[in-house]
């Protein structure tokens, strides 16, 4: 008699996460790697936020909180929300809770029931179809290819829909292609959503991060659907806060009541001292998240050059977020001491095996042809691993 279930049978491990454990464990080994896998500012946390932890922890703010989250948060949230969204929510409407993907569990776990399909792009996020399945609902793959600029295709997200069809799952900035929608994507979305009825989970955690000028936009602010959006966001990105474990969503009261229960049920109330934290970030000065994307943008003009001088490759530069998810198919098939490399997967375990540079196959995000590579550290550092990439692809036979 097997003990696990089937559900968390059927989901794979999270390649990201896999590929980047690996990386950490070759350094510990004492080998000199360069992980550009991980999908995370490497700045530091503003000292505005930090001070505002340690005040919490000096003031004893360290017992259970209400399990939508502390009433400060839960304002500037909403001041977020209006000002740079405009979104309008009521404290019940808004939930706390440990990351961002937690509030996307927790707001499928309400709404789904077993056998619902939720549409969800490809390229995806890792997490979109396991969190999916998880909550017994099936998954629906809507490719966006790279031969369209891997942008969304209303006549094929159309053709998606059933009367199964409970959701689809939306990421703008886009982890890992850094598409950003243009409002006339948005809208032609909108018009999808307003003739078929179903909801939308609405992803822009990586908001802040674009480049060139570019604004996201909330689907959620136009006309006639906010009652069928649940907009999710966090900290995480916007103020490298990673590790403190806050996201949050709006969206309908019912839904969010429900998502709340869920949570109620299982984690409670995200952690005290980190909410006081996010209060703050979300409240407080934000020059440190200009800073942090204008030096995005500079070493996005490094990995472009160096990925462009790579024959074989197909190259596009992401519009925002933090990462370039370029073409392979060329070096597919291709040998090296006797092993031939047959996937994305095989490919980037022999660019961390033989040259100790870490990237994320393109198979976790729905695409094998393709890899992710994460600009998310010094420029010295990750020149030196674009120039091992380089080698380690040009040396395929």
């Amino acid at each position: 008699m097997t003990l696990l279930s089937r559900k968390v049978r059927d989901v794979d491990e999270s390649l990201t996460l896999s590929l980047t454990a690996k990386a950490r464990q070759l350094k510990e080994a004492g080998l000199d790697v360069i992980s550009l896998t991980a999908g995370e500012p490497d700045f530091p946390t503003p000292r505005h936020v930090k001070d505002a932890a340690i005040a919490a922890i000096e003031g004893n703010f360290t017992r259970y909180t209400a399990n939508e989250g502390i009433t400060e948060l839960l304002d500037a949230v909403i001041a977020k929300f209006s000002r740079d969204n405009g979104l309008t929510f009521g404290r019940d409407q808004i939930l706390v809770s440990s990351g961002a993907k937690h509030a996307i569990f927790n707001a499928l776990q309400a709404v789904c029931e077993r056998g619902d399909e939720v549409i969800i792009l490809s390229p995806y996020w890792v997490s979109y179809p396991a969190m999916v399945r998880l909550v017994d609902a099936v998954p629906v793959i809507v490719p966006c290819p790279m031969e369209s600029g891997f942008r969304p295709i209303p006549e094929a997200i159309r053709r998606a829909v059933t009367v199964k069809t409970k959701a689809i799952i939306l990421n703008s900035p886009a982890n890992p292609t850094g598409v950003v929608f243009t409002r006339e994507e948005i809208e032609a979305l909108a018009a999808l959503i307003r003739e078929t009825g179903i909801l939308v989970f609405s992803d822009e955690v990586y908001e802040k991060v674009a480049y060139d000028g570019r604004r996201h936009m909330s689907i959620g602010a136009l006309d006639g659907i906010g009652d069928r959006v649940i907009t999710v966001n966090g900290v995480s990105k916007a103020y490298a806060m990673t590790g403190w474990r806050i996201g949050y969503l709006g969206g309908p009261r019912e839904i969010v009541a429900a998502a709340a229960k869920v949570q109620g049920q299982t984690t409670s109330n995200a952690n005290s001292i980190a909410q006081k934290a996010a209060a703050a970030a979300l409240s407080g000065s934000q020059e440190s998240v200009d800073a942090m994307v204008a030096e995005f943008q500079r070493r996005r003009g490094v990995v472009y050059t160096a990925l462009s001088s790579i024959a074989g490759l197909n190259v596009r530069v992401p519009d925002g977020a933090m990462f370039f998810f370029f073409g392979v198919k060329e070096f597919l098939g291709k040998r090296h001491r006797g092993r031939t490399i047959t996937t994305s997967i095989d490919l980037a375990h022999h660019l961390l095996d033989e040259y100790h540079v870490g990237v994320v196959p393109g198979t976790a995000f729905g695409a094998n042809d393709c890899l992710r590579l994460s600009f998310s550290c010094p420029v010295a550092q990750l020149s030196e691993g674009l120039r091992r990439l380089k080698k380690g692809l040009e040396e395929l036979s």
